[in-house]
């Protein structure tokens, strides 16, 4: 078990024992944070404003024929609402407020709790990379085949999907953080960390 802990720990060692490198971490973090958080935002923001319109625009061809619906209303929503639960789910990670149950790992003695916490990040970290390679895949693909949007027949479709590989890769950043952050922990103090992010995150809000 302390093999495993030290070989987690060992490829962040270099950044661990340097403040310059930690420093280009931290700026990093700002800035993938606020990537994150901006486009969940204004993702759904967009999609709930043109979903809006449509609504009303509807009801007012009711009565003047003349007045249409936004014709691309419904996909670019669509996609709007895509990109702001993917960035959304992506920014989780930095808040730690995605379920996590542990009520067993707390049970544990200290170091196997922190070897299955490391070995759960570990886990979601060779899911989330996975996901982003397929992501990569799926817009390689859509370029290749020339697609174009339905309803904005001028844009290529695979510009809507680029969300997939660039959501799910700061995910996997994310929980790489996280990997480097429990590995130098204390492993006394890991479960209860765990545990106070999660109580912490789900009760403050940015």
């Amino acid at each position: 078990m302390k093999a495993f802990l030290l070989w987690v720990q060992k490829p962040f060692k270099w950044a661990h024992l340097s403040p310059g490198v930690n420093r280009f971490f931290k700026i990093l973090d700002v800035i993938i944070a606020g990537i994150n958080k901006n486009i969940a935002v204004f993702g759904l923001v967009i999609g709930v404003l043109i979903v809006a319109v449509n609504v009303v625009t509807r009801f007012i061809s009711g009565f003047y024929p003349e007045v249409y619906s936004l014709t691309w209303g419904e996909e670019v929503s669509s996609y709007c609402f895509i990109w702001s639960a993917l960035f959304g789910a992506a920014y989780g990670f930095r808040k730690g407020v995605h379920i996590s149950v542990m009520i067993l790992v707390e049970r544990f003695p200290s170091n196997i709790a922190k070897a299955c916490v490391l070995f759960s990040y570990i886990l979601s970290a060779c899911f989330l990379l996975f996901m982003a390679w397929a992501g990569f895949l799926v817009c390689e693909l859509n370029f290749e085949l020339g697609r174009y949007s339905e309803a904005l027949h001028n844009v290529p479709l695979w510009i809507f999907l680029v969300c997939l590989p660039l959501a799910f890769l700061g995910a996997t950043y994310r929980v790489i953080e996280k990997i480097y952050e429990v590995s130098w922990m204390p492993a006394d103090k890991v479960v209860k960390a765990t545990q106070d992010e999660i109580i912490h995150d789900s009760a403050i809000k940015e």
